[in-house]
């Protein structure tokens, strides 16, 4: 398993392998992290993720490993991409809202799916983007320590601790969550 910066390096050497590898590396937390936010636009978080890739291989020069990592880069050119995209949204009039009863789902436990979903997807956002990345790959994608390892180019050991704090962060902030929305509905969470 090559290291990010190895494939940046055979990327901008003119690899098209290179560039295939990163795109499956990063896909999956790219598309969680725009779908979270595009909701019930299936459409509009291809166009996203898409442009997000897209911008990236166009401005892969001016990328900066010692600045930040490779996921905190794409989250960063997605976070642009979507507000874009939002811009665009709020001039076309007439745009539909999908049905979340349309799928034929108990409603109550939908609700409570979504609500869980958008307390991770909180509280993932407040991350630091590379201890979200990790907890992504190890419990979401299923990555074991090792392959995280090579991808981040790290020893195993830095990459453990690195998911010791980010889960301890996550609990942390899961917390905060909590708090404030027992806060704010004055009733529990």
């Amino acid at each position: 398993m090559e290291s990010d910066p190895e494939l940046i390096r055979r990327i901008l050497a003119g690899d098209r392998h290179a560039l295939a590898a990163l795109y499956e590396r990063y896909l999956p937390s790219i598309w969680r992290y725009v779908s979270a936010r595009v909701r019930r636009d299936e459409a509009g978080c291809r166009d996203v993720v898409s442009d997000t890739f897209l911008h990236a291989v166009r401005c892969m020069r001016s990328f900066d490993g010692q600045a930040g990592s490779v996921s905190g880069w794409l989250i960063g050119i997605a976070r642009h991409k979507i507000a874009d995209y939002r811009r665009t949204c709020s001039r076309a009039p007439g745009e539909l809202v999908a049905d979340p009863l349309a799928a034929g789902g108990d409603p109550a436990v939908e609700s409570v799916a979504e609500e869980n979903r958008d307390a991770v997807t909180t509280v993932l956002a407040r991350l630091p983007d590379e201890q979200r990345q990790v907890l992504e790959w190890k419990y979401i994608d299923e990555i074991s320590v090792r392959e995280i390892a090579g991808r981040l180019d790290r020893t195993e050991r830095a990459v453990e601790a690195l998911l010791y704090g980010a889960r301890q962060a996550f609990r942390t902030f899961h917390g905060m969550a909590q708090s404030e929305r027992t806060d704010s509905d004055g009733g529990e969470y």
